[in-house]
Parts: C-alpha cells; structure tokens; sequence
C-alpha cells in the first residue's frame, strides 16, 4: 500500500490487489492440503482400530477356551475379563455414536458411490430432526470421511461440542460434559472390576481427563483450561472426528492390555497342552560302577494338587512334593546297558486312575576319561597347546588334571591349556574326578612333544614373487608369521631390521617397513633383476633365534 503523502497509481492499486487474491489462493490450497491430510489420518486411524479390535477378541477367544478347560483356576479372571468387556463396548459404542451423530447434523446428507460403478448417489442422513446413526455408520465404515464437505466449519464443530456462547463445565448437557463423565464412568468401573482379582494399577493411556490442567492456547496466549475446551476448542469438525476415534482407540487399547494382563495371571502356559505324556529325566545316562542311577519321572501337564503315582520295574513310587515328578532311585548293576519301564498314574475327571507308559535305558560303564588336543595330536614348546577333558557323567568341576612337565591350565568348560618350557621324548598327563565325595584317577596319556614350525617372511599382502617396483615399495610392513596350518596362538613376533640388496648394492634398513630408504634401493631395480630381503632375525616363543630371507622379481 502507499503512504498518504505519495498517492498509489492505478497500476499500483492493481498490483496490489493481485497479490492479494495470491495470498488468498494460497491459503486455500494449504487449507485443501490440510483437510486432506485430516481425512487420510482418520481413513487410516479406522483401520487400525479394526485390527485392534480383531486382537482383543483373539485374546478373549483364548480366555473363554480356558475358561472351559479349566473353570475353577481360570473361571474368576475370565467373569472380570467379560465385564471389562462389556464396559468397553458401551464406551467406544458411545463415542462411535456420538461421532456418527455429529456428521449426520453437520452434512444433512450424504454424496457418495455405494457401488463402486463411479457414480454418486445422494443419501439422506436424517430421519425427520434426527440423525440416522445407523446409516452414518455405514457409509462412514464404506467410504471414509472424504466425502464431507462441512469438514473445515469450525464454529459448527465448537457450537457441537461445547455449546454457543460462553462454555460452562457445570452444565451437563453438553456433548464434551458427557463424553468426560462417560469416560471417568468407565476407568471407575474397569478399575473396580480389575480389583476383584489382582492388587496390579490399572492405566489407561489417552484417556486422561481428569485431576489435571490441560494447556489452551487462546489468541496466542497460554492458558490454563479444562479436558473440554483442551480438546474441542477452536477445532474443525474433521479433527473434531479424528479425536472421538482416537478416544475408541485408546479404550480398545486399554481394553486388550487389561485383558491380556488378566490372562497372564493365570498362568495361561498350564494349559497349552492338549495330550498328556510321561517323561523321564535321568540325572545322567552313563554312570560308573559303585554309584546309583537316578532320575525324575513326571508328566508334562501336571497339577500340583494332585498326587502322582507310578510304577517301574515292578517298585511302585508315590510323589512326595508338588512340582509334578517322581525320583527313582536304583543300583548301578554290571557294566552294559540296564532297561527299565514302568507306568505313571494319572487321575481323569471320572476319578479313574490312567495309565501311561514309559520305558528308557541307561549304560554303566568302568571308570575311563577323555583327553583330547584341540589342534593337533601332539604338545608344541613354548606355546599355549588347547586340550579338552572330559570323563562321561562327571561334571567338568569335578575334573582335574596334572602333567609331568610343564603346566596344564582349566580354563572352564573342560577346557585346558598345556604349555612346555623344555622339549621332552614325551609327557605324561593324568586325570582324576571326584565321584561320591572320592577322587578317583581316571586315567593317564602320554603325547610327544615338537618345536614350534620355523615362520616364514612375508611383505605386506604380496602373494606373487613376481611384482612391479611400485606394488613392492608400496607393500608396507615385513612380517614374521607361522605358516596357516598352524593354528596355535602365538605371540607376534618382532621384526627389527633387516637388509634389502639389489645386484651388488645392500643397505641395512631400521625397523619392519619398507622406507624411503628401502624404495630408493628399489628404484634402482631392472625387470627381471632380484630383489632381495635378508638378514631378518626373530626369537621364537620356545627361546630360539631364526635369520629369515626373501626374494622378489621385478616384472
């Protein structure tokens, strides 16, 4: 606009008024962006509470088949589980009509394609002055809210909600007043109900609506204001319908947790099995001469109230705890495999005791242990040889070992580290185990012993004798290494110097890498000429020396 001391020209006024209407159109292509996004989220957030509540009868399914199983333990959670239920029915029934009602005043009628031909048929939505929520419904579930087209009539959402005028929370006919009391209704009687079986809080996230202050932003400013005003002021009605949604699908939220937590407290898990069979649980399958077999017999669905009978090799057996099972107890006998069979007794609905059988075997064995080198067959000096031993039915902590030289160290597991100072004809390694309270030697193994293999030289990562002068001046660093079939840890071994000879020109060279030094000598290489690398020493783990050497052709 101009100022008053300089008049705007006709064309000015024009330009003005041009980027007026721009504005004006782009506030309306924002305004169509936004409804857009409005009525995708309530599309979507329909959808999502057409899975949620596919779950919750899933869970409730679950809970009745239990409940019939099993009416006595599971009967109580399930009654409190139905009224949970039916209080969240009534809720998001509720909410669903009140949300269904405000579209049927708000459009009067709807313009929609109920046959899927691409042509829109007029539908009225009242019923003389009322809504029919039962078509709103229909349609809504068929089509979406896109259809509206009252969706940004703000003032017609507030007036809805809130009523005209002033908004007072003391005046119980308005829409918002009795959605707020229908839902503390519902937390009271959920929680009241929860209570009957379990001591556990009950939570309801999202639907928080009273004991706080809920933030209100009014011309700008930050204003304290109630659950009402917070959620239904200044909105459009398609947040308006978004919200109620929202509400359904935080009681159906709520709803599953509840139930879900209801059906874990009965521990569900008892009554997945629909077969009943014996097992056996031997304490071990191989035992040593002297010593006794021993194993639990039970069944797999058990009940800890009742008392299980049994029978095995003609002794009969009576449980004499609650955890479902039997111990039976008998001799070792002679070495080889010894059988048994035998029934447990279980107590059907009828009072009838069923029989199901079971049979199983188990070896005794003279005492014997298993020594075995992880790597090789053989001891090397001077590093860390992996051995493991085991001796069967006897836990690795009740094993223990000795060798003749050197040193033999568990490292958990039956796991052990044999390390020679000094190259032997042979050692000797002896092994005990501790049975009933005794140490019994087991048995004793006698291995030869080698010097660690001589490493060999290797520059950088070049695989080739053959190379070009810059792949060896670039090759890095001069290692020592031990060849790969040679799988034992061994500690890097340091390479300090060595010398580097072309034709009859040698320079000594400090340290592992190929220098600039080094790369000088090199450059003076012709293809087809040696290179050479000598004069490279290292001590070995086992305290010997080895000079290394290596050759390269300059292609």
């Amino acid at each position: 606009m101009g100022a008053t001391n300089c008049p705007e020209t006709p064309r000015q006024k024009m330009i003005g008024m041009m980027y007026l209407v721009y504005l004006a159109l782009l506030a309306l292509n924002v305004s169509a962006m936004l409804l857009n996004s409005f009525v995708t989220v309530s599309d979507t957030m329909d959808a999502s509470n057409a899975n949620i509540q596919t779950k919750v009868a899933d869970t409730y399914n679950k809970f009745e088949q239990f409940a019939t199983t099993n009416p006595d333990k599971v009967g109580e959670f399930y009654e409190v589980a139905k009224e949970v239920r039916t209080y969240s029915d009534e809720l998001r029934n509720f909410v669903d009509s009140m949300k269904y009602d405000f579209i049927g005043q708000l459009e009067k009628k709807a313009s929609v394609d109920t046959s899927g031909d691409g042509n829109k048929v007029s539908i009225p939505l009242m019923q003389g002055d009322k809504v029919d929520v039962k078509v709103v419904e229909r349609i809504v579930k068929k089509a979406g809210v896109g259809w509206m087209l009252q969706s940004s009539a703000d003032a017609a959402a507030q007036n809805h909600f809130l009523g005209g005028g002033e908004f007072d929370p003391s005046n119980e006919q308005l829409r918002s007043v009795i959605i707020k009391k229908k839902i503390m209704e519902y937390k009271d009687k959920v929680t009241k109900a929860v209570a009957k079986v379990s001591d556990d809080t009950v939570s309801f996230p999202g639907l928080e609506v009273e004991g706080e202050e809920f933030a209100l932003n009014v011309h700008g400013k930050n204003m304290k204001g109630c659950w009402e005003r917070h959620t239904f002021e200044s909105n459009i009605p398609i947040a308006d319908i978004i919200l109620l949604t929202r509400i359904t699908s935080d009681v159906m939220n709520a709803e599953f947790d509840i139930a879900n937590n209801l059906y874990k407290a009965v521990n569900a898990d008892d009554f997945k099995f629909d077969k009943v069979a014996a097992r056996v649980i031997p304490k071990s399958t191989y035992i040593m001469q002297g010593s006794q077999f021993e194993a639990d017999i039970f069944v797999a669905a058990y009940d800890s109230k009742a008392q299980l009978k049994a029978d095995v090799n003609g002794t009969k057996l009576v449980s004499t705890d609650t955890n479902g099972s039997i111990t039976w107890k008998t001799g070792s006998g002679g070495e080889g495999v010894h059988k048994y069979q035998g029934n447990v007794y279980v107590k059907a609905a009828n009072g009838e005791d069923v029989a199901y059988p079971f049979s199983g075997e188990y070896t005794v064995g003279k005492p014997a242990a298993v020594v075995s080198l992880t790597n090789m067959n053989i001891l090397y000096v001077g590093v860390e040889n992996p051995v493991s031993i085991s001796v069967p039915g006897i836990p690795a902590k009740d094993i223990s070992a000795t060798i003749s030289s050197g040193t033999i160290t568990s490292v958990g597991g039956g796991n052990y580290n044999v390390k020679l100072s000094k190259l032997e004809r042979e050692v000797t390694i002896a092994v005990s185990a501790k049975i009933d309270n005794r140490v019994q030697r087991m048995g004793e193994f006698k291995y030869k012993t080698r010097k660690i293999p001589s490493p060999v030289l290797k520059v950088g990562n070049l695989s080739s004798k053959k190379v070009t002068k810059d792949e060896l001046s670039n090759a890095g660093k001069i290692r020592a290494t031990f060849p790969e079939d040679f799988v034992f840890k061994v500690p890097p071994l340091t390479v300090r110097g060595y010398t580097i000879s072309v034709g009859a020109n040698d320079k000594p060279i400090s340290g592992n890498t190929i220098n600039a030094e080094a790369q000088s000598i090199i450059k003076q290489a012709r293809k087809g000429q040696r290179v050479m690398i000598t004069d490279v020493e290292v001590r070995l783990p086992d305290g010997r020396s080895e000079t290394l050497e290596t050759a390269f052709r300059i292609k």
